[in-house]
């Protein structure tokens, strides 16, 4: 025979244990969903910084592979570096600003 008493039942009731729960309705979306609109922006501009990092390593190569002395590469190697860094700074800048967006979309902020 077998017994239909749960191993954690006490006197065949359940102990009264606090759980707590979220609810979530079957329908409810699995991951945050944004607008389209800020989304296609969003890649946009993570598109442009990929192209703006690609021409930078390829200058950089472009200085290494050069028969230039070392310690001009350094010299312009640091200048590139600067120099993309400045150019990369508004989209970023763009980018966090539209990410905080998406968080007060997200959570209604």
């Amino acid at each position: 025979m077998v017994s239909l008493v749960h191993p954690f039942m006490i006197g065949g009731t359940m102990p009264s244990i606090r759980k707590t729960f979220v609810a979530r309705s079957d329908d409810a979306p699995q991951t945050r969903m944004y607008s389209s609109e800020l989304q296609a922006l969003m890649w946009e501009i993570l598109r442009t910084l990929s192209q703006i990092d690609a021409e930078h390593h390829l200058r950089l190569d472009e200085v290494e592979r050069s028969a230039t002395e070392d310690e001009l590469k350094v010299y312009v190697r640091r200048k590139l570096t600067a120099a993309h860094r400045e150019r990369r700074e508004p989209y970023v800048t763009q980018l966090e600003k539209l990410r905080q967006q998406q968080h007060r979309q997200s959570f209604g902020i």
